[in-house]
């Protein structure tokens, strides 16, 4: 068994916790969840989620054993939906503490989304053309996003349209009450709408063609309830914090040995001409939602008690958009998997390398485009 690809995990977590102060007994971290911390579980997520990508890679979505890294196959959804909370949760901080929030609300969050968007949009164009555009119709359609040239890119599109939800909601709802209702209940219809779509085969993704559109959606909603009631939060899970950990981490590990259970018996693919599988898909995603909010809360959990802080995290916390939406590029390029000339732990290296340093290129050229754009608008 290859366990050296073990290491690729163990430097994330070292990133992750190199450098953290840990709180005295009795003591927690001082914004424990705050935008610092936030930054630090992104990167942690990035970095995760890039692994779970090259894992599918080299084991053939998990078809070849590679050892305990294979774990990584279905790992994926646990760290997106740390992406998710944690965009629900600062919007509604933001609108609760800083005053005229909403005022240039779209232009200020969806340009700092867009424009790194259709930046790796027009580089993947230009690297794939020969393999994934066939015509003019499919490079239109690329180019703008509308279909989707980097399949990474759907936690964009749903990003965007989840800021556009949650401004229309909080600015013309009567009560605050009534904007978390309505923006549920259209994450909601977004979820459903995307399970009863299905699938789509093409070197091209389509808008919400599959479930990794929305098995992790709905921690979105659970990062602003959170925020909501983040006082009541900590004080419950501060007063039992020695009980509730290990209880996390033990319903974390059942759920996850019942969840795979479940997809492996149901799943989102029993799925095929005048079959759908919807009752499949539909047992499935609740498991799965279910997993990730445990998960979420594990990691808020330890996140009371630890203050993450080092160079690396600072560093990487600037680019780790970037990371997200470039590696997928060296991931397809680079010669990995069963049968193809790199070596796996050489593979995975090089893919990590290569997307950190286009990643601080991406957010250098990003950067200059959103200043000057906003200086055009005044």
């Amino acid at each position: 068994m290859n366990y050296l690809l073990l290491l690729f995990p163990i430097i994330i977590f070292v990133i992750l916790f190199a450098g953290a102060d840990v709180a005295k007994k009795g003591e927690y971290t001082e914004d424990a969840w705050g935008l610092d911390q936030a930054k630090a579980l992104r990167v942690f997520a990035a970095l995760m989620v890039m692994l779970h990508h090259l894992v599918q890679t080299i084991s053939q979505y998990g078809n070849v054993d590679k050892g305990p890294v294979t774990i990584w196959n279905s790992l994926g959804i646990l760290f997106t939906s740390v992406f998710f909370f944690f965009s629900g949760f600062g919007l509604y901080k933001g609108y609760r503490t800083k005053p005229d929030y909403l005022k240039g609300f779209l232009r200020r969050r969806l340009l700092t989304i867009y424009i790194p968007f259709q930046i790796t949009n027009i580089l993947y164009l230009i690297v794939f053309w020969n393999s994934k555009v066939k015509g003019v119709g499919d490079a239109i359609t690329s180019f703008f996003g509308l279909t989707l040239i980097n399949s990474n890119a759907w936690f964009v599109v749903e990003l965007l349209l989840l800021y556009i939800a949650f401004f229309i909601c909080f600015r013309y709802a009567r009560s605050e009450k009534t904007a978390i209702i309505c923006l549920t209940g259209f994450t909601v219809f977004m979820v459903v709408g995307s399970l009863l779509l299905g699938h789509y085969n093409s070197p091209v993704r389509h808008w919400f063609r599959g479930e990794w559109w929305y098995n992790t959606t709905l921690i979105f909603i659970l990062g602003i309830l959170v925020a909501k009631y983040e006082s009541r939060v900590k004080a419950f899970l501060m007063k039992g914090y020695r009980f509730i950990l290990p209880a996390l981490a033990v319903l974390f590990v059942g759920w996850y040995l019942l969840e795979e259970f479940i997809l492996s018996r149901f799943g989102y693919y029993q799925e095929w001409e005048g079959h759908p599988g919807y009752g499949a898909k539909f047992l499935s995603l609740p498991f799965q939602v279910i997993l990730c909010a445990i998960f979420v809360f594990l990691l808020l959990h330890i996140s009371l008690k630890v203050r993450y802080k080092n160079r690396v995290l600072l560093f990487l916390g600037g680019i780790s958009f970037e990371i997200y939406l470039i590696h997928e590029m060296f991931r397809e390029l680079l010669p990995g998997g069963p049968g193809r000339a790199l070596p796996d732990i050489l593979y995975l290296a090089l893919v990590y390398i290569l997307s950190v340093v286009a990643a601080c290129l991406l957010a250098f050229v990003d950067r200059k485009m959103i200043d000057a754009f906003v200086k055009r608008k005044g």
